[in-house]
């Protein structure tokens, strides 16, 4: 009998051809148009690689990513609001019913946006829903003014890290009780109430409350702040100098250093026209 041979499947001869075709392709003579298409491949491949490093590695990269893929369909959509109410020859009161069409849809993607970020977006996101009449279309006013309310507030292993981290001792070390359970968070700091370990045998514990920052805000800021510059002066370019004071006001706000010497100041003024601590109490 005849041994009729088995017709191997479309995928295998592709498996057995492509090996053999690409490794010709990348061996000479090497026409310019084979080089152009190598140095095409290498380009993509090391961009993918560089690409992927950054994004997994430098959150600065992997944060202003975040933001864009975001932001960037909302301000592309605004430029195509404003761009067919020209093709279309519309009035300034057509332009206006459109846009705020536009503002409707997309306030609360903003918002939503904001909530996914955290942090300084949360932090902007509440100045503006209280300053931002005037500034902002109402809409947008409306769609942050549920940010006021405040975030929920992080763990208590995760508070313990960072303030163990940032002192380099142990909760024990310096602390005779601390509440886990915080007495207010917001978007870049969250408050508890402690009892400070004296220094020396004898003294007495000493109560205070403690204001924990959360580490990533004060290092994504610079990032934070770069996207928000960027995204404005294409979104809303008359606002640019209310975001240049927001990156000012904020780089103040971030270092406690600065609120302490503030809260001091502040003290002495009240204490000098008799108000603190018989009207007013100001923390210490």
């Amino acid at each position: 009998a005849t041994h009729k041979p088995k017709m191997l499947p479309a995928f295998m001869l592709s498996s057995f051809i492509t090996p053999p075709i690409m490794s010709s392709f990348f061996q000479g003579p090497y026409s310019k148009r084979k080089i152009v298409i190598l140095v095409f491949l290498a380009s993509i491949l090391l961009g993918t690689i560089t690409f992927t490093t950054l994004y997994t590695f430098h959150r600065g990269f992997r944060r202003t990513i975040q933001f864009w893929r975001g932001m960037a369909p909302l301000i592309a959509k605004y430029k195509y609001v404003n761009f067919k109410a020209q093709i279309d020859h519309c009035s300034p009161d057509e332009l206006e019913e459109r846009l705020n069409v536009y503002r409707a849809t997309t306030a609360p993607k903003l918002v939503d946006l904001i909530l996914r970020l955290g942090g300084i977006y949360i932090k902007i996101g509440q100045v503006m829903s209280t300053i931002g009449q005037g500034l902002l279309p109402q809409q947008y006013v409306d769609a942050l003014k549920p940010l006021q309310n405040g975030v929920p507030p992080r763990g208590y292993d995760e508070i313990s890290r960072i303030i163990e981290k940032s002192t380099g001792k142990k909760m024990d070390d310096l602390f005779v009780d601390f509440q886990k359970k915080p007495i207010g968070s917001a978007s870049v700091a969250q408050v508890h109430k402690a009892t400070l370990r004296p220094k020396n045998d004898g003294d007495k514990p000493i109560p205070i409350v403690i204001k924990v920052q959360y580490p990533e805000v004060a290092e994504l800021f610079d990032a934070d702040l770069s996207n928000l510059e960027i995204a404005t002066r294409l979104f809303a370019p008359e606002n640019m100098e209310v975001t240049k004071s927001l990156r000012k006001r904020h780089e103040n706000e971030l270092d406690f250093r600065k609120e302490a010497d503030n809260l001091r100041e502040c003290t002495r003024d009240m204490q000098q026209y008799g108000v603190e601590p018989s009207l007013v109490r100001i923390p210490r």
